[in-house]
């Protein structure tokens, strides 16, 4: 049986890739912090697809979960690896804690590169297997609020896309996984009013099933960079075409 392991399956697009790797027939291994939510999900792919989902409730800002994470999967052979656990912070840089502000730099960057460490090193060794790790369009453009969000993310996307170079000539598939606007519960977590969801010019809203959908499309075809949604690419091309200053004057009327 093929194995998938998912962090940040709660819900969005970590559970969509759940739902979809489900029904394709992988036994699923799922992270999450909700119980209630992470239960229901697992009960549901269970029921509707006959297959194996193991719960492991692990918080990423704390790295002792991380290593009984690890210690729990670490003989088991998995062909997929998605790495999702990602949220943003209410406040801004210098208005929080700076220990509230590391827990983005513990979940995205130390838990997410143990935990691929320990996943890939094993895909090495039988040269087979897939990764996506889910980026964000918002890695690519530098703001004035949520400084360790759009940075941490552009390490993730770099990363991703040099363990691609590496890996693809094993025969591994390596995708990094950059969405920009998408309805999930991100956005709920911060407090961000419902009529923020509406299109806007390039501003295109896409839903978590849509990005999977596409995201598992192109990762049969190729690994790499990936972004999924026409105007989501336009965005990404304006913002690596701009001259910086004019970048930096635009970000800042705007409030970027």
């Amino acid at each position: 049986m093929k194995n998938a392991l998912i962090t940040g399956a709660t819900s969005g697009i970590g559970a969509s890739f759940a739902r979809k790797l489900g029904k394709e027939g992988y036994n699923l291994y799922i992270t999450g912090r909700r119980v209630e939510a992470i239960e229901k999900l697992a009960y549901d792919i269970r029921k509707k697809y006959n297959i194996k989902v193991i719960i492991i409730l692990a918080d990423f800002t704390i790295p002792q979960e991380v290593d009984n994470l690890l210690k729990k999967i670490e003989t088991v052979p998995f062909d997929f690896l998605i790495n999702n656990v990602g949220f943003g912070h209410e406040k801004n840089f210098f208005d929080d804690t700076y220990e509230k502000q590391y827990e983005m730099i513990e979940a995205h960057i130390n838990s997410f590169c143990k935990i691929t460490y320990l996943v890939s090193r094993n895909m090495r060794k039988t040269k087979k297997g897939s990764i996506i790790n889910v980026s964000s369009l918002a890695g690519f453009a530098p703001t004035s609020f949520n400084h360790l969000y759009s940075s941490t993310k552009s390490f993730i996307t770099t990363f991703t896309e040099s363990l691609h170079l590496e890996l693809s000539s094993l025969g591994i598939r390596v995708q990094a996984l950059c969405p920009g606007f998408t309805r999930s519960d991100f956005h709920k977590s911060l407090n961000i009013k419902e009529e923020t969801f509406k299109n806007r010019g390039l501003v295109r809203w896409m839903d978590s099933d849509k990005v999977t959908e596409l995201s598992l499309k192109s990762l049969n075809k190729k690994g790499g960079l990936y972004i999924p949604g026409l105007s989501n690419k336009i965005l990404y091309m304006i913002v690596k075409i701009l001259p910086r200053k004019l970048y930096y004057s635009i970000a800042r009327k705007m409030g970027m």
